[in-house]
């Protein structure tokens, strides 16, 4: 019993850092909430310049990003994300798109890709097994 209230009170994600890119407002809240529920220091962007911005002030673990955004192409945005970075972080692609995008964000080094609308169990499952969150 006090095994399982240990584990509920410590979130798996606790102090990883997402940085988050989503043009939809209202998906961009959701996934920022739902990581920050889960432990994690969630930052949201809407666009490609404000992502390579907030990776030039701060380190992240993740990178989870749309494909279709309004300024950079995701692939384009991805490999730049990659080559700048002090600290390469695990990029998740969550995305509606199909076929070529994906193969392009995959060739521009996307870990994973989930499709919308994606099973969230999933993304959690995925970032645990990353094994980042801070150890208490």
């Amino acid at each position: 019993e006090d095994m399982e209230s240990q584990d509920s009170g410590a979130p798996g994600l606790h102090g990883i850092h997402v940085l988050v890119i989503e043009d939809s407002p209202g998906t961009l809240d959701m996934l920022t909430a739902l990581l920050r529920l889960e432990g994690a220091v969630a930052v949201g962007v809407a666009n490609g310049r404000d992502a390579l911005s907030a990776l030039r002030a701060h380190d992240f673990d993740v990178v989870m990003s749309d494909l279709g955004l309004p300024d950079i192409p995701g692939d384009v945005l991805i490999r730049t994300i990659l080559d700048r970075a002090r600290r390469p972080p695990h990029v998740i692609v969550i995305t509606g798109d199909s076929g070529p995008a994906l193969i392009r964000a995959k060739a521009a080094g996307a870990s994973v890709i989930f499709a919308k609308p994606c099973d969230w169990a999933q993304i959690v499952t995925y970032l645990n097994d990353l094994g980042l969150a801070a150890v208490a």
